[in-house]
């Protein structure tokens, strides 16, 4: 076992507050990213820091006491502290790690707007393995973890933005279907107006189109098939260009819509912070997850969902955030229940749409529509989310959709689970790394 030796964070660090930048000073793009603590908020044209600095949230909203490496070339915002490692002794994100595995929260004082002070990070006490060597070599095992969730995250990331842009081509611009108009407008044939939609659904020339279907007479078939699913006409309906045949019908009409619960907070016997409890998920655990969310904060007893009459909320459903914080979106990836700010739209025999479909839909959707901006988060209740117009395409190209996007949710769903047990992995080594067991 290594030596383990109980300092001071103030023995081998200096400190400073970011700075105040006001927000005029902020661009929306720029070069160099300013980090707040929380997150990115925006970005200067010039930076004070060349490296990663290894910081702590030291006011705000619910993050008080979060341990972060900044990104490089950044400004730092007076939401965090600067933690300064002397690097000729000492491991800057050895350091972060050690800190990621202590209470650093216990350093918060208020209750309405908690805040860290530089006097209460110099006198937090942690336990230490003096040699640098070591230090870099428990680094090198975490940062790898870590690496891959991230360059996961990444892959997700870039994968739903394909995703989107479909449902967004196909569904929102209506691309394909104005392709189609265009072509019957410009006096072409329908087989060359088809075509037409074939070049914009694929991406293809005329020529590569042809030279498909000799190498790939299935895939053009299917090709062929898609681009006759599409309308031949834009009509309106409700005020709002549809392509013709389409329907808008309520929430309500087409999934079958719950709220979740909470039950008394003063009665803590029926919350539970045991996994093995039910999941009970909140708009915190939203914002935490991608397209799939695995985690919650919070549990319930089982107790507490069949008193309450909570309702259990089934595998690859969407959730739909919508008070406070408006329109966070997410599938589950097990049986859960949420708390009342959080709705659920389970799929049904009373339509044809998919979970894929309905999360792309929301994620394009313009809440403010629901109510004025100044006003939408008390405007917003449950009656107004089980009314929100959803566009209904025909089955044909519902199909088609669901064929080119199911591979997409599958292997973000395999990233995400694979994240969950590199998170656990990570988590039981943190302890075990530090205190020289391992």
């Amino acid at each position: 076992m290594n030596d383990l030796n109980r300092i001071f964070l103030g023995d081998i660090a200096k400190f400073k507050y970011g700075k105040i930048l006001k927000k005029s000073e902020i661009l929306e793009h720029g070069k160099h990213p300013v980090f707040s603590g929380y997150q990115i908020v925006g970005y200067l044209n010039s930076y004070e820091f060349e490296q990663e600095q290894l910081i702590i949230v030291c006011r705000g909203a619910g993050g008080t006491g979060d341990i972060k490496m900044s990104p490089h070339q950044c400004s730092i915002t007076n939401l965090a502290i600067i933690i300064d490692i002397d690097e000729t002794k000492f491991d800057k994100k050895y350091i972060y790690w050690v800190l990621k595995n202590s209470d650093t929260y216990s350093l918060r004082t208020g209750s309405a707007q908690p805040q860290i002070t530089i006097n209460s990070l110099e006198k937090f006490p942690i336990q230490i393995i003096p040699n640098i060597i070591k230090q870099k070599n428990i680094v090198t095992v975490l940062d790898g973890l870590d690496k891959k969730i991230q360059l996961n995250t990444q892959i997700n990331k870039t994968l739903e933005q394909i995703a989107q842009a479909l449902f967004k081509s196909w569904f929102v611009d209506f691309d394909p279907v104005r392709a189609k108009v265009q072509a019957l407008s410009d006096g072409l044939s329908l087989e060359q107006a088809e075509l037409a939609v074939m070049q914009a659904i694929s991406g293809k020339t005329a020529e590569e189109l042809t030279a498909l279907s000799q190498t790939q007479p299935d895939r053009y078939a299917e090709l062929t098939e898609t681009a006759k699913a599409f309308p031949c006409e834009m009509v309106e309906v409700d005020g709002v260009e549809v392509p013709k045949g389409w329907e808008v019908k309520p929430a309500d009409e087409l999934f079958d819509i719950g709220i979740g619960k909470t039950p008394p907070r003063k009665e803590t016997e029926w919350f539970s912070t045991n996994p093995d409890d039910m999941q009970w998920i909140s708009i915190k655990d939203m914002g935490n997850s991608g397209v799939f969310i695995t985690e919650s904060s919070e549990f319930l007893t089982n107790q507490a969902v069949d008193k309450f009459n909570i309702r259990k909320i089934p595998e690859n459903t969407v959730l739909l955030s919508f008070k406070l914080t408006i329109g966070r979106v997410s599938i589950t990836t097990s049986e859960t229940t949420t708390n009342e700010a959080i709705a659920h739209f389970k799929i049904t025999d009373k339509s044809f749409l998919t979970t894929e479909y309905l999360y792309l839909f929301f994620q394009q959707f313009d809440f403010n529509s629901l109510g004025s901006t100044s006003s939408i988060a008390t405007a917003v209740n449950s009656k107004t989310i089980k009314g929100i117009e959803i566009l209904i395409p025909n089955e044909e190209l519902i199909k088609a959709f669901q064929m080119k996007i199911s591979n997409i949710f599958a292997q973000i769903k395999n990233l995400t689970m694979e994240n969950k047990n590199l998170v656990k992995t990570r988590d039981l080594l943190l302890p075990k790394l530090l205190n020289g067991e391992i």
